[in-house]
């Protein structure tokens, strides 16, 4: 029984391979989101600015790096433009906010597109489509996957090599 669970784990983590190759080479062939690049550039060129009032509801979230806790805090905020009401979200790294006004930008051709920082958005889009991190994650997952492959085969040759010995000897 255990030959067979040893089997069924090796085509399931080989299968995972492919599966994150797969799912990195998207990601690489995708690149950045040319129209939130787009929209980020349309909002600093425009410097549409408007004070947001953030809510007073928030979200705390502790993650640990390296044993030392750290803090952020995810805030949904809104804001009217013509009497029609908008929102967003915003996480604070570090500390609270010392108010409860923040300024975010918006796109004029459509409010329901905003956000706080849209240069270091722009700038993270951009990497998207400049960087080469994604093809080396699915070069190796790929060539992870391959070797797990290989060695699948060659324990399957080993057995059914093994199985055979036995037959004629016995």
């Amino acid at each position: 029984m255990s030959k067979l669970s040893d089997k069924i784990v090796g085509v399931v983590l080989i299968a995972g391979c492919a599966i994150f190759c797969k799912m990195c080479t998207d990601m690489h062939l995708k690149g950045g989101d040319n129209k939130a690049i787009s929209n980020y550039e349309k909002m600093i060129f425009d410097n549409s600015i408007i004070e947001a009032e953030l809510y007073p509801n928030y979200k705390e979230v502790t993650v640990k790096i390296m044993k030392l806790p750290i803090k952020t805090y995810e805030f949904r905020y809104h804001f009217d433009i013509n009497n029609q009401k908008y929102e967003g979200s915003h996480t604070f790294n570090a500390e609270l906010p010392k108010s409860n006004i923040l300024k975010v930008y918006y796109l004029k051709d459509d409010p329901n597109f905003n956000c706080y920082d849209p240069k270091a958005n722009l700038e993270i889009e951009k990497e998207e489509n400049s960087s080469n991190k994604n093809l080396y994650w699915a070069i190796g997952w790929g060539a992870f996957g391959l070797l797990m492959l290989m060695g699948f085969i060659i324990s399957l040759r080993e057995e059914k090599t093994q199985k055979l010995l036995e037959e004629s000897n016995g």
